[in-house]
């Protein structure tokens, strides 16, 4: 049974005890992310992110991990362009202890500024962790190109100088603008009552906060283009991402979107693993994801193959996406897709972890709750003709990106793709 509360100071509480688990998955949702950032403190929503775990003003960052993994509860956090979330998920008795140490974080941290130069020095490694992986390359120079002009187009981790200039001040001033209750949704899922998180609630979190600004939800929409960018690694293979656009954020058409993504890019039966893979043999592996934001979200294929084999695969998935146009997919494939989306949907329920985090962030972004009936029901909803009428709009021919990661320097992408 799911219940939820809105304080008078604007945060959120949602609570979805789920019978027959020992679990309780809490999680602090809170509504800001990289898009939010000014200039001169590029990547601060992900150093935040690092720095809450770093020490408190009773807890060190080694007594934080020590009390944690003493009832062997699991933490972490991560930071997207839209949001930041910090999660834990223990057994039921000892979620008390868990949400009172991240209110303890996210009420106390320090920053302090010797633990701030020694965990840049983490950011900057993990910047160049990624910059040195080619696909995670790809990735970040697919969407600086396909949205540019927006913040959408930036790293969430920000650069390497944008890390080395944050101070002290920048921190506690974001965290001051973005971190207020009103962008705050605080979630259980599994083995509580509504009761017992309204206490734990009261006692942690409603007491502590001080700022009640409200943060700003903007649209933004990405320049229309279509752009083609290489960048040099000397690997035995290149990575590549093509960049569609996808859907604005609650846009219902993405039950649809989802359902045509599994026919395409998902699993050893779509679209492209049949023809890329097992008919060409091209690559190892290749899929396709779609997206919702703010800035009309993307639909991305994602591969890795030879070299020598990037003008190939390109033109395979151009032919791919040309039939689908002028074909459409079948009525078989549309019932496969759509039983595979529904028993996703049912196994990734099982995780309380994931329930309350997919609670969060509904009820955050919409103020409503979906419940897993209701979640099966939309994707119930969604016809075959709707499947066909969404191809036609789903790949532009005036708006797109190919990010090529690799050896081929003379390769001419637009000869095979455009």
């Amino acid at each position: 049974m799911i219940k939820t509360k809105q304080y008078e100071n604007g945060l959120k509480l949602v609570v979805d005890e789920m019978a027959g688990f020992e679990s309780v998955a809490f999680n602090i949702f809170v509504k800001t992310g990289s898009i939010n950032e000014r200039a001169g403190e590029y990547g601060v929503s992900h150093f935040i992110e690092h720095m809450l775990f770093k020490g408190t003003k009773t807890r060190s960052s080694y007594e934080i991990s020590k009390e944690f993994d003493t009832i062997g509860a699991n933490v972490n956090a991560y930071t997207s362009l839209e949001e930041t979330d910090f999660y834990t998920k223990s057994a039921s008795q000892d979620v008390e202890k868990c949400v009172e140490i991240l209110s303890d974080m996210l009420f106390n941290s320090t920053f302090d500024k010797t633990e701030m130069a020694r965990e840049k020095q983490v950011v900057i490694e993990e910047i160049k962790m990624y910059d040195d992986d080619p696909q995670s390359r790809a990735e970040l120079i697919v969407n600086k190109n396909f949205y540019d002009g927006t913040p959408y187009s930036r790293d969430v981790a920000g650069s390497i100088a944008s890390v080395k200039a944050l101070t002290q001040s920048k921190m506690f001033d974001y965290k001051n603008r973005f971190y207020t209750p009103k962008n705050i949704t605080l979630s259980f899922a599994g083995k509580i009552k509504f009761e017992k998180a309204e206490k734990l609630v009261q006692k942690y979190f409603l007491p502590y906060f001080e700022s009640e600004e409200k943060s700003v939800e903007k649209i933004f929409k990405p320049k229309q283009k279509i752009s083609f960018a290489k960048s040099f690694k000397n690997n035995e293979q290149s990575h590549v991402c093509i960049s569609f656009p996808g859907l604005y954020r609650g846009d219902n058409a993405i039950y649809t979107a989802k359902i045509f993504d599994i026919i395409f890019g998902h699993g050893m039966s779509c679209i492209l693993f049949q023809s890329i893979r097992e008919k060409l043999g091209l690559v190892y592996s290749i899929s396709s994801s779609v997206t919702q934001n703010h800035a009309g979200g993307d639909f991305t294929i994602s591969f890795a193959t030879s070299n020598k084999n990037v003008g190939k695969a390109l033109a395979e998935i151009k032919n791919q996406i040309k039939e689908l146009h002028k074909n459409g997919v079948s009525l078989e494939q549309f019932e496969s897709a759509k039983s595979n989306f529904i028993n996703s949907v049912k196994l990734s329920f099982e995780n309380t972890s994931y329930v309350s985090l997919f609670n969060a962030k509904r009820y955050s972004l919409f103020d409503e709750i979906l419940t897993k009936e209701q979640y099966i029901q939309n994707i119930q909803a969604v016809k075959y003709q709707d499947v066909l009428e969404y191809i036609k709009t789903c790949f532009s021919s005036k708006h797109f990106s190919i990010s090529v990661v690799g050896k081929n320097k003379n390769l001419d992408i637009k000869k095979y793709f455009n």
